[in-house]
């Protein structure tokens, strides 16, 4: 390398190529700089063909109709002078001033600034039409549009459409104004099976339902479409836990609401036809009460509503009747089966009726139906638990609570003799066995 730089040949031609360099530099920077036995730098053109025409107007109170977007922008001048704009693209404005003009039509001129003053700007067309129209702001409700609204699942319901704002706000020039005939916006519904909230976008029409490119304020609105399940009302199944304390007696107990709403798919609630699970507990009311409590949610069910409900608990003073020789009934038992008293004064029983005074004072014997089930049960001895059924808010004591019962089957006429028959055989055998 160090005898590449002691070559005079080597230091000759470095020295040249700055030389040129500075003069290129020189010569880009001054181009008017013309040194003697150098050759005139040449001139040259450019056209920018679409260049963007930018608008200064008041655009709150007024709104262009009519008007060029773009327009030719021809340069000449120095080829340096070009070369460096095309390549640095200096910020350069094309315009139209429009803020001392009228409402009307206006023939105005093209202006621009920002070029490098070397330069001859040309701009096609120097001058042009432009339609200047107050605006006018009006005030339209949105319309919702439900799509896919036959695919909603079956017996679901929707509910009318609720918008968040009502209304929005169209702000234009008056001859666009006048073909505004109402504002959309669209929601699809297919396959939902819940409320729908969601924000959607509103677009403007004239009269044919063509869409009308206006801006809108605002431009999105807020949306809630009640999607409600199948449902019915069912009543409620109140248990009670425990007795109430000595001497006192239920005189009623009522909800608030007597029914409730149920929802869910179809199937789950058509196997519902009450609500169980609100339990009162007796053991804790020693006078009239009011006790709200959560209703519980069947399985499969999508909600309950209301999801409380009052339970109105009034209480009295216990009284108590007897009431005497009320039948024994027997239910359950098979058409080929007999059932026989293990005592036959069982069937016939006495009572103790406790209750309210009003209740009391009300109850019949007919209203009491003493009873035991037999059902499933096979031929045999048996002890069976007596059963009471009667009016709501009334208490029973029993003399005994279960029943001795002796189930038998019940042969036809032709099973009968045909047993008969074999029992007469298997005697006549034994007679001979022992002869």
């Amino acid at each position: 390398m160090d005898k590449l730089y002691k070559n005079p040949w080597f230091v000759k031609a470095i020295s040249f190529l700055i030389a040129l360099l500075l003069f290129a530099v020189v010569n880009f920077d001054n181009p008017n700089n013309q040194p003697g036995g150098i050759p005139v730098v040449t001139n040259g053109s450019y056209t920018i063909p679409e260049v963007p025409l930018n608008v200064y107007y008041n655009e709150d109170e007024l709104a262009i109709t009519e008007i060029v977007e773009n327009v030719q922008v021809n340069l000449r001048g120095p080829q340096n002078v070009l070369t460096y704009f095309q390549i640095a693209r200096p910020s350069y404005d094309v315009f139209v001033d429009l803020r001392n003009l009228e409402p009307g039509t206006h023939h105005v001129n093209v202006q621009y600034r920002n070029f490098p003053s070397e330069l001859t700007v040309n701009i096609v067309p120097e001058t042009i039409r432009v339609t200047i129209e107050e605006k006018r702001t009006i005030s339209l409700p949105v319309e919702i549009d439900l799509i896919n609204k036959a695919e909603v699942p079956e017996g679901y319901t929707v509910g009318t459409p609720i918008v968040n704002p009502v209304n929005v706000e169209i702000t234009a020039a008056e001859s666009v104004i006048q073909h505004v005939a109402f504002v959309k916006g669209f929601v699809d519904i297919k396959d939902v099976n819940k409320t729908v909230e969601k924000g959607i976008p509103v677009k403007v029409y004239d009269q044919q339902g063509n869409e009308l490119a206006i801006d809108v304020s605002p431009s999105v609105v807020d949306v809630k479409i009640p999607v409600t399940s199948p449902n019915k009302d069912v009543p409620l199944k109140i248990t009670r836990i425990g007795e109430l304390p000595e001497g006192l007696s239920i005189r009623s107990i009522v909800t608030d609401p007597k029914e409730v709403t149920i929802f869910g798919p179809q199937d789950v609630i058509d196997g519902i036809s009450h609500l169980e699970g609100v339990e009162v507990n007796l053991l804790t009311i020693t006078e009239n009460t009011v006790m709200e409590l959560e209703l519980p949610v069947p399985p499969g069910v999508e909600k309950v509503s209301p999801s409380t409900v009052k339970i109105i608990v009034e209480v009295d003073i216990e009284e108590t009747l007897e009431i005497e020789e009320i039948p024994l009934e027997v239910i359950g038992l098979s058409e080929r089966m007999d059932a026989e008293f293990s005592n036959p004064n069982h069937k016939i029983i006495s009572l103790i009726v406790k209750g309210s005074p009003a209740a009391i004072e009300k109850i019949q014997k007919d209203d009491v139906k003493v009873y035991i089930d037999l059902n499933e049960l096979a031929v045999g001895e048996h002890s069976v638990p007596i059963q009471v059924s009667g009016p709501q808010n009334i208490s029973f004591d029993l003399p005994f609570d279960e029943i001795e019962i002796i189930i038998s089957e019940v042969l036809s006429i032709e099973e009968e003799i045909e047993t008969n028959a074999t029992e007469e055989i298997n005697e006549n055998n034994d007679e001979l066995t022992e002869t």
